[in-house]
């Protein structure tokens, strides 16, 4: 437990001396136009550390640590598997970020782009809106384009980290396994980047995607997820993830109707966005 202490006390050290660096490459990322709603979302974020390094034991708190009341903490353990708070994420219902005490930056920008996308439409029953992806509770939650969201999120991640080396804070990049399905995503992110970043500060999911043809980001969704089935699976077999030609190009096709449909929607409407 004193181990954990001092990792504990080092790390907050640490993110108390860079927040503002963290709060400035975000505001650089989504645009002063968006600084109340950036500040609002990262300052005093509540976290949860975790220890990557430890031995696994039955005893969750051999392995995470947190200035969370011990009673809040308790409760939140309750409401969640124990793996939940042994990885990097965003708990966007009881607003949490968990992070690791290595203070892998790579990991606590994602996680943090999570919570700057974060929505909760409704609690009872739990519907939840995390950038492009959304989530409801139908016995237990099901996820919708999740795969699709972390990539998305990892570009983001990896953009805001530039404007953190911009700034002045060293930074070492480290990989994440979102970055295998960069290849057939790329081409999506460049098209609406800036919708995308409006989406994470909105929450409109609905009008956004109503923006690209319902039937066309079907077509594109089902596709990326099948890439994401793909890329776990070889992921768990310690194999390369390799896509085909045609199935880029396949999604590439989409993504072009996609700006067709969103571009002639907006020329239509006399306007520049979908909020």
């Amino acid at each position: 437990m004193q181990k954990l202490e001092n990792k504990f006390k080092e790390v907050n050290e640490r993110l108390n001396n860079d927040i503002n660096f963290i709060i400035q490459a975000f505001i650089n990322f989504y645009g002063t136009d968006n600084s109340e709603y950036i500040v609002d979302k990262i300052k005093d974020s509540r976290v949860i550390w975790y220890d990557e390094s430890s031995d696994m034991n039955d005893n969750i708190y051999n392995h995470i640590i947190s200035s969370l009341p011990k009673d809040e903490l308790d409760r939140i353990l309750k409401e969640r598997k124990k793996e939940a708070f042994l990885q990097s994420v965003y708990i966007d219902e009881f607003d949490v970020l968990v992070l690791p005490l290595s203070y892998d930056l790579t990991k606590i920008i994602h996680e943090i782009n999570h919570k700057i996308g974060s929505h909760i439409v409704s609690r009872k029953p739990l519907i939840q809106i995390s950038g492009i992806s959304y989530s409801v509770e139908k016995n237990g939650i099901i996820q919708y384009d999740n795969d699709l969201n972390e990539a998305i999120n990892q570009k983001m991640t990896l953009e805001i980290i530039e404007e953190l080396k911009k700034i002045g804070l060293k930074v070492e990049v480290m990989p994440s396994w979102q970055e295998n399905l960069f290849p057939v995503i790329d081409s999506f992110y460049s098209a609406f980047k800036d919708n995308l970043k409006e989406l994470n500060v909105s929450g409109n999911l609905l009008k956004f995607r109503e923006s690209l043809g319902d039937e066309y980001f079907s077509q594109f969704s089902q596709l990326i997820f099948m890439c994401g089935f793909k890329a776990r699976r070889t992921i768990s077999k310690k194999e390369k993830v390799d896509f085909s030609d045609d199935k880029i190009n396949a999604i590439d096709n989409l993504v072009l109707k996609m700006k067709e449909y969103h571009d002639s929607l907006l020329q239509n409407n006399g306007k520049k966005s979908y909020k």
